[in-house]
C-alpha cells in the first residue's frame, strides 16, 4: 500500500512526503536563530536609523543639538547602509528556511 499523500496533524493538513523529509533534515532551531538574529538587527537598526534622524535634524533643518555624535554623519549613514545591505542577503536565507516549511501545503490546496 502506498504512504498517505497528506496527513492531519494539529497545524492543519500537511504533505506527508515533504514532512517526512523536513523531520530528517530541517533543524528547528535555525528558526530561533533567525528570529533572534532578526531582532538584534532590528533594534541597532531603529536606534541608528534615530541618531542619524538626530543629526539630519540638526545639519539640514537647523533643530537644536539632541544626538552626541560618536562618528560623522556619512560614516553612521554608510553603516546603516551596509547593515541593511548585510540584512537583505540574511532575510533571503531566512525566506528560504520558511519556504522549506511553506512546501508542507497539501497537493490539492
Amino acid at each position: 500500500m502506498d504512504a498517505p499523500e497528506t496527513v492531519d496533524t494539529a497545524y492543519g493538513t500537511v504533505d506527508a512526503a515533504v514532512l517526512r523529509n523536513l523531520k530528517g533534515s530541517l533543524p528547528t532551531s535555525d528558526l530561533l536563530k533567525a528570529a533572534d538574529s532578526i531582532e538584534a538587527r532590528r533594534l541597532w537598526l531603529r536606534s541608528s536609523l534615530l541618531r542619524l534622524h538626530g543629526m539630519a535634524r540638526h545639519l539640514i533643518d537647523g533643530a537644536p543639538l539632541t544626538v552626541t555624535a560618536v562618528e560623522p554623519i556619512w560614516q553612521l549613514a554608510d553603516e546603516i547602509a551596509d547593515e541593511l545591505d548585510a540584512s537583505t542577503v540574511d532575510l533571503s536565507g531566512v525566506t528560504k528556511l520558511v519556504d522549506r516549511l511553506g512546501r508542507l501545503r497539501p497537493p490539492d490546496h
